[in-house]
């Protein structure tokens, strides 16, 4: 038997998936990266660099928390 193959879907698991990867590791790594810059700068008392850091580990844990929750909707409703 031959079966039905949805081509543009497959189409667009080729370009969703790596798509998908790439964000929430970017964004891991962004909280991961402005959570040890935060704490070191507190070690050695530099008080923007800490706000700065912090800000970049605010801005990565609502980009993966968003990309988690989008996953979620995605995989859901199909």
């Amino acid at each position: 038997m031959i079966a039905a193959v949805d081509t543009s879907a497959l189409l667009e698991l080729v370009w969703a998936a790596p798509l998908a990867v790439l964000t929430v590791t970017v964004a891991w790594g962004l909280v991961v990266r402005g959570t040890t810059g935060a704490l070191e700068a507190r070690r050695q008392g530099q008080g923007l660099a800490v706000g700065l850091n912090a800000l970049v580990a605010i801005v990565g844990a609502a980009l993966f928390l968003t990309a988690v929750v989008f996953g979620l909707i995605v995989m859901t409703t199909k």
